[in-house]
């Protein structure tokens, strides 16, 4: 489903309270892609990307894996609202707003019918199974360049990594 909607410009106090904020630069790096992003309590995410160029109408499995300080693996996710992580992606113009699940964003029926009818193999453990990663399926609608925002929680804390991805037609 695709909707706009005119929000007036709205000044106030930054959030507080929220267990998901980050910090992040306003600006991005057009027309190219970042793949390491640090995180607040020093540890780092990092967009574990096959060189493969991102492309409009073409399904992808965006990876992320999370590191300590030292640059090794984390083996310490927590379940966030039920799932190993969560994701974000907004294209630089706004048109594009998309919150995803590991296993996708459609209802579990619906998935279901698509992995019988396809014959295509979908892991619904990456909903559920906590790593040093966390994955989601995409599919890019618009070229342009996107803000991604990738959620997991460690020691009780939401941590979020930003990326900037260019997508192409």
């Amino acid at each position: 489903m695709v909707s706009e909607i005119g929000l007036p410009d709205v000044t106030g106090e930054p959030l507080s309270g929220d267990d998901s904020a980050v910090q992040a630069s306003a600006e991005r790096a057009s027309g190219r892609t970042t793949n390491v992003s640090p995180l607040a309590d020093g540890s780092r995410m990092v967009w574990e990307q096959d060189g493969a160029v991102l492309k409009t109408g073409q399904v992808s499995w965006l990876r992320f894996r999370i590191e300590d300080p030292q640059h090794k693996l984390v083996n310490d996710l927590e379940p966030y609202m039920g799932m190993v992580g969560h994701a974000e992606f907004v294209r630089s113009d706004f048109s594009v707003f998309a919150h995803i699940h590991p296993a996708g964003s459609v209802p579990m029926a619906s998935l279901m019918i698509a992995q019988k009818d396809s014959g295509l193999p979908m892991d619904h453990r990456s909903m559920h199974t906590l790593t040093d990663e966390v994955s989601f399926p995409y599919g890019f609608p618009q070229p342009g360049d996107y803000r991604l925002f990738v959620q997991v929680k460690r020691h009780g804390e939401v941590e979020t990594g930003v990326f900037d991805a260019h997508v192409g037609s």
